[in-house]
């Protein structure tokens, strides 16, 4: 394999060895005080002191949702405004109380608590619905039309109207002739790296190179992720 196929074969090995390495954390009570203990590659066994939780009333709902008698904590982070009475762990990394949903340590504001659902969960990518809105992780994309959207690769997603790139409208793309090609896209008419319009690409003629996750073509000449290169690098 060359250095070039190896590269994106390295990276997500290495982030994937990176995300299981910050998991496993758990919540300890020590003479009096309660601590968010957890292992990571880089620094070994981390810890971190819950400043304003209260030990004598403090439980651990989940190894990464814990609470006491006035608090609510996501790992070691507190999650402002949520009611540790009613909270309760949904799908790492969710939880509710009976006032809204809380994606990590965010509160989602969810309009419609009864018709939300999660219709994508990934390490990565967390998308939702609910009867008005569609959610991004802790955003919610008011734009979005949640009867018809669809998610895509890459943190993407197009509904009847739109293409939305992570949680914002791609301008001028078309929904209907809208595709992803690795960290490329497409519709008939533009081609975009990343989100980043490719001004000068042919679209008619422009592939992703299948032995470079970096690269791809069009009937002028070679990409580089966002820049048009001379010549094979």
């Amino acid at each position: 394999m060359t250095k070039r196929k190896l590269l994106p074969v390295l990276l997500l090995l290495l982030t994937m060895m990176l995300t299981a390495c910050g998991d496993g954390g758990k919540y300890e009570i020590k003479d009096g005080k309660v601590y968010y203990t957890y292992w990571t590659f880089s620094f070994g066994t981390q810890e971190r002191e819950l400043n304003e939780a209260d030990a004598a009333s403090f439980e651990s709902i989940k190894n990464w949702l814990g609470r006491d008698d006035s608090h609510v904590w996501f790992k070691e982070i507190l999650i402002e405004g949520a009611d540790p009475a009613s909270v309760k762990a949904e799908d790492y990394p969710l939880c509710r109380d009976k006032h809204d949903f809380y994606y990590k340590e965010t509160a989602m504001h969810v309009a419609d608590m009864e018709s939300f659902r999660i219709i994508k969960q990934s390490e990565d990518d967390f998308w939702a619905v609910d009867s008005r809105y569609v959610y991004r992780d802790s955003c919610r994309i008011d734009d979005a039309d949640p009867k018809t959207i669809e998610i895509l690769e890459m943190s993407t997603a197009k509904d009847k109207n739109h293409v939305f790139y992570f949680n914002h409208i791609l301008e001028d793309a078309d929904p209907d002739t809208y595709e992803v090609m690795g960290i490329y896209s497409k519709d008939k008419s533009h081609v975009w790296y990343c989100g980043k319009l490719l001004e000068d690409a042919d679209v008619a003629t422009f592939e992703v190179d299948n032995d470079n996750y970096f690269g791809a073509h069009d009937k002028n000449g070679k990409f580089r992720n966002d820049k048009r290169i001379d010549s094979e690098e």
